[in-house]
């Protein structure tokens, strides 16, 4: 059973609770024995009630993780807030600057797997950390990741959807627009992940050719796929609609072309296009929920951290609240997860 990503609004107290719950539901469906699922509630509680403390507002984002046979939760905390002043204070054993029940943003470095903070003075902070069931095996060729896939203010089903489908050094990264929003828009989004999973072996442009075919009875979608192969440091892209992607590398941006059309229904050309993926190398590709005005060089030192900070970063800052909004980051690097 592949388990969904949660999203919590945390504008007061009962946001703490919710994202609490959400967290301990999910932990469950996951088999967290008891001491880990009251080590994630504790951590989830920390950074949540941060948020409401000295955030201003933000989100908890909960994505489940899987690494071999083991399972794993990714969460990250985002606030509009005044930014942390002094990181290191913030980590001292037993400051907690929210006064909640935990023992401070230190604790969490004991309590989870790769806690990282990415602040700016008056610009909010963005938090991330994994809690896993037990200790998680090392999986060879897998590519660190970030997402955020958030309905439309009000809704409860979203109408985008991602994936990043591996197979054999190959890593396809899919990410998908349902026409409009709520639940139709959700089911072509659905439907559009699957027909790319049964295309994942594929060339760029035969799986969005696949995908095409899938949604002729649903209300059709936009979608890219980038093709990725780090051993080759390259990426082949092929887009339909209003999927924006690029290639960040070495402080500069090269945006990736995507043809006009709706999948399933009236597309006049799927084209793909190759574009060099250099080691080190980001992947960014978001739904027209992002708003597409952004430069990663506006946040000094985003570039070099972990994907899940980079897609929080840009959520936080260049989501549409009236839109479904999903943005997905991959690094050409390797990793132990």
């Amino acid at each position: 059973m592949t388990l969904a990503a949660l999203s919590v609004g945390i504008d007061d107290p009962s946001g703490v609770a919710e994202a609490r719950r959400q967290a301990s539901n999910l932990s469950r469906q996951l088999d967290f024995d008891a001491t880990v699922a009251g080590q994630l509630a504790i951590a989830v509680t920390e950074v949540a009630s941060n948020i409401v403390k000295h955030g201003e507002r933000g989100r908890i984002a909960l994505r489940p993780l899987q690494a071999g046979s083991v399972a794993g939760i990714e969460v990250l905390a985002i606030d509009h807030g005044p930014g942390i002043a002094n990181i290191a204070e913030s980590l001292r054993d037993g400051h907690s600057t929210a006064g909640s029940s935990g023992t401070g943003l230190g604790a969490l470095q004991r309590l989870t797997t790769g806690f990282e903070i990415y602040t700016r003075a008056g610009k909010g902070t963005v938090a991330r950390f994994e809690i896993w069931s037990s200790e998680a095996p090392a999986v060879p060729g897998a590519l660190p990741q970030g997402a955020l896939c958030v309905p439309k203010s009000g809704e409860t089903a979203c109408g985008d959807d991602w994936a990043l489908l591996s197979w054999h050094g190959r890593h396809a990264l899919f990410v998908v627009d349902g026409l409009g929003h709520g639940p139709d828009a959700a089911i072509a989004a659905r439907a559009a992940v699957d027909a790319a999973s049964k295309a994942m072996q594929l060339p760029a442009i035969d799986l969005i050719a696949a995908v095409h075919d899938a949604l002729r009875p649903t209300r059709g979608a936009a979608a890219a796929v980038a093709v990725l192969e780090p051993g080759k440091q390259l990426c082949t892209y092929c887009g339909v609609g209003n999927i924006a992607a690029s290639i960040r590398a070495d402080g500069a941006s090269r945006s990736m072309v995507s043809h006009n059309g709706i999948l399933g229904h009236q597309v006049r050309k799927i084209a793909d296009f190759t574009y060099p993926f250099p080691r080190g190398a980001l992947c960014i590709a978001h739904t027209d929920g992002i708003s597409a005005r952004w430069d990663l060089s506006a946040w000094p030192g985003l570039e070099q951290r972990h994907p899940s900070l980079v897609a929080g970063v840009l959520f936080r800052d260049h989501a549409r609240e009236r839109d479904d909004a999903t943005v997905v980051a991959v690094r050409n690097e390797e990793t132990s997860r």
